[in-house]
């Protein structure tokens, strides 16, 4: 069984990783920015349908950590492109509140600050993967404590979750790509291209997490 152990073949899986994230995260934008343009989040954030929206993306990734074993990669890859969707949806209230400028400018302070988390991750030579249980705490923090803001409405707990999940998903990037990078050295060809759908989806969450977060703490809204 052939592997990936090549700089450049491992370099080539890794791009591959990366070019199906942005695949996912224009697919979200796209979406988000078409269904806040025609109108339609008042429609679907009144009443119960709002919350099956908002908490819909999270249920997939969810089923994705439980089930993906057992799917093959055109599964994963339709998984992959329904949740960027869903996503999509769920950021269309967002989109419909905030500014295009504002959207632009957090758009590309997140690939800013990503790039250089994820370079750093790719290239150091320090072990970083006992940040891992840190960080994924962190994240189970957030959710907790996002949960209970949605009922709370506190604008001081919104900002300091902003600020917490910007910092956690940006050292998460940090980590993924440094995980990414191991996992696929020596990685069986075979398996490359299902692995790469799920390492897409990992920096696909942290991105977006950080754009959203980045957005609600410097953005303008629409007047």
């Amino acid at each position: 069984m052939s592997t990936l152990s090549a700089v450049e073949s491992l370099n080539t899986a890794v791009a591959g990783v990366l070019g199906r994230m942005a695949l996912g995260v224009l697919a979200t934008l796209i979406f988000a920015g078409l269904i806040a343009s025609l109108g339609l989040v008042p429609v679907l954030f009144s009443g119960v349908l709002g919350y099956v929206i908002v908490f819909a993306p999270l249920v997939m990734s969810l089923y994705l950590a439980w089930k993906g074993d057992s799917l093959s990669e055109s599964a994963i890859k339709t998984w992959y492109f329904a949740f960027a969707a869903a996503m999509g949806l769920s950021l269309s209230l967002i989109f419909a509140v905030y500014t295009s400028a504002s959207i632009a400018q957090a758009l590309i302070g997140t690939t800013v600050s990503f790039g250089a988390l994820a370079g750093w991750g790719y290239f150091t030579k320090r072990d970083i993967s006992g940040w891992g249980p840190f960080l994924f705490a962190g994240v189970i923090g957030l959710i907790i404590a996002g949960v209970v803001n949605i009922f709370v409405a506190s604008t001081a707990l919104q900002m300091t979750l902003n600020v917490l999940t910007i910092l956690i998903f940006l050292g998460l990037t940090a980590y993924d790509m440094n995980r990414i990078r191991d996992m696929f050295w020596g990685a069986s060809e075979s398996e490359v291209g299902r692995m790469q759908w799920f390492a897409a989806l990992s920096l696909y969450i942290n991105f977006i997490n950080i754009f959203v977060s980045l957005l609600q703490l410097f953005g303008n809204k629409n007047e």
